[in-house]
């Protein structure tokens, strides 16, 4: 009872503090110059003294989904410039989630190519430290820029709910990749079905698109991890449903690499409820024990 009484208050002050916040935070727009794309993100600018932080979104979602928002009003609140890009996936202004059954032409590649143009322009702004989160698929997609990016300004990376994107226990049926593939050598970029994470045997893409998200399987995230220049932390949900699929070994895995592993127990895949806070928690404390 005291633990759920402690939430209600909680949620109350956050809720009232992001709603005095939403009159602070700005929306940018920005052309991306290789797609002839209008991309947008949430700006808030903080105290010059504090980092910047991008937060990226997971999979089909946007930066209104609500664990990136909890984020960004919480960092916020501390001072620090947030930034939350919303992906194109190929769609102008996008700002509402993509349906699994809609047509999905978006790709891996386009996806980091902007998250280096929002990267560049928070250098623009002015900020000389920029430090980046990800939720899900997003945690991945950082994952994926940071690794490959020789970026001074970036100074190290939280990664929270991450999970890999290829493998039989997720699903993924070899004889589906096997047909994009050909169709992709035969030139044929026509959309399929494809069973796919969350979307089962519903998501509708083109080969070019289905086979770039493939690339994230358990050994190549794992490699990444462990390729990286920067300090990782890595935060998960103790009571993630994913864990049905890929087991706890996963974890076992995270730790025998140089990120940072943080786990939440009870917390699920969005650390929804109560354990929002716990990761807005760890959250600062991680910023704060960052050097300025």
């Amino acid at each position: 009872m005291k633990q759920h009484a402690l939430f209600i208050i909680k949620s109350f002050g956050i809720s009232l503090f992001a709603l005095c916040l939403s009159v602070q935070a700005k929306t940018v727009t920005q052309k991306i110059p290789p797609f002839n794309l209008t991309a947008e993100a949430s700006y808030a600018q903080g105290e010059s003294s504090k980092p910047a932080v991008l937060i990226l979104h997971g999979f089909l979602a946007t930066n209104q989904f609500f664990t990136v928002t909890s984020i960004s009003n919480i960092l916020q609140s501390e001072g620090f410039t947030t930034l939350a890009p919303t992906l194109t996936l190929n769609i102008s202004q996008r700002r509402s989630l993509v349906k699994c059954t809609s047509l999905h032409t978006h790709t891996l590649q386009r996806d980091i190519i902007e998250i280096s143009h929002w990267v560049d322009w928070l250098h623009a702004q002015g900020h000389a430290k920029i430090i980046l989160i990800g939720h899900s698929s997003g945690s991945l997609e950082l994952l994926e820029y940071a690794s490959k990016a020789n970026y001074p300004n970036i100074s190290s990376i939280i990664l929270t709910s991450l999970f890999y994107l290829n493998g039989s226990e997720l699903g993924i049926l070899p004889e589906e990749v096997t047909k994009a593939q050909t169709l992709l050598k035969s030139r044929i970029n026509k959309p399929s079905h494809y069973q796919f994470l969350f979307c089962n045997n519903q998501y509708y893409a083109t080969p070019e698109s289905f086979l770039s998200y493939l690339k994230m399987d358990k050994p190549y995230t794992l490699s990444l991890l462990d390729s990286l220049s920067i300090p990782s932390y890595t935060i998960m949900g103790g009571a993630d449903k994913r864990f049905h699929k890929v087991g706890r070994k996963w974890l076992d895995a995270l730790k025998r690499t140089p990120t940072n592993l943080i786990t939440i127990e009870g917390a699920n895949h969005f650390f929804s409820r109560e354990y929002e806070f716990d990761l807005q928690e760890k959250i600062i404390d991680i910023l704060n024990q960052t050097p300025p």
